[in-house]
């Protein structure tokens, strides 16, 4: 089938628009966009703005098994220290293995102290804490886990079994399976004596349950097993996270010593520069050993320039302004601790330590022409009272920021040091090609936006700026009630085929194809929709989980820069002329409330009755008007091949 070029040419359009957005969303985007976030509401130490929101991980819905796969591979020989610490340190990762399957028990313990946990402590927080994650009750259910699924068991000796696991020692044999099946292998048969007495007439008690095939038992075989706390098993930091049943689905937030916000300073992102950059020394970045206000004094200083929140630029200078934070990517410093502080030449990326020392948060790629910055975690390998690797074992990807965007930071140490940090040697790489989960294959900034004082992507479609038709949508939508949490009544619409609630900051229906492809893409995001479909109401940690504010700033742009595309090919009966200017504004604003085949300046309103087709427009543009906006034209790169999967027929809001 021949595609129209009129398609064609609207597909090109919503691909920039998209891929524009996802460079430049208002508020800050988290690794793939699909872990849980929270906002914040920071208030402005100047007081001359009002509250600024501030996107974090959630992290009592994070886990070690949730953050993303890391992105390069590597292997430590741990050789050299295997007679001194008494294990081998020897560790390999790949790309794409998430944190639970790298880190040992070991390498946590200072940061999260996990080993305090027993494994009945884990099944309960992973039931509480993350009910909809376990869609297998199995993966958490300790009479369904066999014994082989928890290694460390295997390397207990019979005897130390007695002596940790409560009343275990007064049981008798033929009520401990595993036990009982380990003694019949070694022609022992005392199922009528308790574990206790075994212990004294047979020498037994360096027999390992490791020594019988303990995929046939389950956990709850062993009575009372799951009552131990981990650190009370032989070699429990040399377990692996993802080896110790439920784990690696305990949110950090819930660990015995949880991750939080070290201090409340948030800082925005005044101007990113790259590697062509040197001899910066107002920094805020660094190391646990070196502190965190290393210079930068070679080559390869490509990094962050922070502000506090006034937002009003140099022309009023804090000590706040013109903070430093320097691009791990490009500039290492001194890290770890005790003898495995010469693992990887002793060297780290140059970061923080906003979260504790669970993780090292680094800036990557400032990026100068797209006005973006990535940013990624590093972890570390320790060995019980031996010290520490240090932060190099990464990066996992994290927040991804644009200019204006709000940072958070920490705890500022201004202690100077006379030490710099020292060039990786890292090039910047050429952008390739990427696919988005919208599923637009991308390339390079295809879309810029030009005006005589800025150049900035996404800003504005037909000269309209889609940030000011956004906000003045929210004021009528959301403002007071919610905004990027709001969340409206159920309802249907086209005659009871769609039906569902409006959504977020500019209450998307949960139908309308931006929000469902966007929602859809996420683990359980078809459940989800189904289940507002039929009546359910989110709650605020849902909406975030699978409709968090980047998406729904992304879903409205690409959406609206659908609706003025179409719009002003359309004929205004009020005039006789193509719908363009004021009136353009006024119609796109209709359809988002009324849906594309609303009448135009109708009298028809939502299922609250608020306010006419035609009103509703009118308040739009009004408030539109108030918005300080600037005038240009968005133009897309003729050269570029896009493919953009599953775009659907918009059907009308229905609110």
């Amino acid at each position: 089938m021949k595609i129209p070029k009129a398609w064609i040419s609207l597909l090109v359009v919503i691909a920039c628009i998209i891929y524009s957005i996802a460079a430049q969303a208002t508020i800050n985007t988290i690794g793939d966009g699909n872990l849980p976030t929270r906002i914040v509401e920071v208030a402005n130490p100047q007081s001359r703005l009002p509250a600024t929101k501030v996107l974090l991980p959630d992290w009592s819905r994070i886990s070690l098994g949730q953050l993303p796969g890391i992105s390069q591979s590597g292997a430590i020989d741990g050789s050299p220290y295997s007679q001194t610490l008494g294990y081998d340190l020897s560790r390999t990762w790949n790309v794409g293995m998430t944190p639970d399957q790298y880190l040992k028990l070991g390498d946590i313990s200072e940061a999260l102290q996990a080993e305090e946990f027993s494994l009945q402590a884990i099944q309960a927080i992973a039931l509480r804490t993350q009910p909809e994650a376990n869609t297998d009750i199995n993966s958490i259910d300790l009479n369904k886990i066999a014994l082989s699924e928890f290694p460390l068991i295997g390397e207990q000796t019979l005897s130390h079994l007695a002596q940790v696991v409560p009343e275990l020692a007064k049981t008798q044999v033929n009520n401990i399976t595993p036990v009982a099946t380990l003694l019949k292998s070694h022609l022992i048969t005392a199922s009528n004596l308790t574990l206790a007495q075994v212990l004294t007439q047979y020498e037994v008690g360096q027999m390992k349950l490791g020594q019988i095939d303990l995929s046939e038992f389950s956990i709850s075989s062993i009575p009372n097993l799951d009552a131990v706390q981990l650190q009370q098993f032989t070699g429990w930091m040399n377990s692996n996270v993802s080896d110790i049943p439920g784990l690696g689905q305990v949110p950090l937030g819930s660990m015995p010593n949880p991750i939080t916000e070290i201090g409340s300073l948030v800082m925005r992102i005044d101007v990113v520069y790259g590697p062509t950059e040197n001899r910066r020394n107002n920094t805020i970045s660094g190391s646990d050993v070196q502190g965190f206000s290393v210079p930068c004094t070679e080559k390869d200083c490509a990094y962050l320039e922070l502000d506090d929140l006034e937002n009003t630029g140099r022309s009023d200078r804090g000590k706040l302004e013109g903070k430093q934070w320097i691009s791990g990517k490009y500039q290492e410093v001194e890290g770890g601790q005790g003898i495995l502080k010469a693992v990887n030449n002793g060297r780290e990326p140059t970061g923080r330590l906003p979260f504790g020392k669970a993780f090292k948060v680094v800036v990557m790629e400032p990026d100068e022409t797209t006005d973006t910055v990535d940013t990624a975690l590093f972890f570390r390998f320790c060995a019980w009272r031996m010290g520490c690797t240090p932060y190099f074992i990464g990066p996992v990807p994290f927040f991804s920021y644009k200019v204006n965007s709000l940072m958070f930071v920490g705890n500022l140490n201004e202690q100077r040091t006379n030490t710099a940090s020292l060039p990786t040697g890292a090039t910047r790489e050429p952008k390739a090609s990427t696919t988005n989960r919208t599923g637009v294959i991308e390339k390079i900034n295809p879309c810029t936006f030009s005006s005589a004082s800025q150049s900035i992507t996404g800003q504005s479609f037909s000269g309209i700026d889609l940030r000011s038709l956004g906000n003045a949508i929210a004021e009528i939508e959301s403002a007071g009630s919610g905004d990027y949490k709001a969340i409206g009544i159920h309802t249907c619409a086209d005659g009871g085929l769609n039906c569902g609630r409006a959504l977020g900051r500019y209450q998307f229906m949960s139908y309308n194809p931006y929000a469902v492809q966007l929602i859809a893409a996420k683990p359980g995001g078809q459940k989800f929709l189904s289940q507002v479909e039929q009546g359910h109401q989110p709650t605020e940690a849902e909406l975030f989980e699978f409709f968090p504010p980047a998406d729904q700033d992304r879903a409205f742009m690409a959406d609206m820069a659908n609706k003025i595309q179409v719009t002003q090919e359309q004929i205004d009966p009020a005039t006789g002329q193509p719908f363009t200017g004021e009136r353009l504004i006024e119609r796109v604003a209709q359809k988002h409330f009324g849906g594309d085949y609303s009448k135009v300046d109708g009298n028809g309103s939502d299922a609250l009755g608020r306010l006419s087709l035609k009103d509703y427009g009118k308040t739009a543009l009004a408030s539109y008007r108030n918005s300080n906006s600037d005038n240009g034209t968005l133009t897309c790169s003729p050269n570029v091949n896009y493919s953009y999967i599953s775009t659907a027929k918009n059907t009308e809001n229905g609110r």
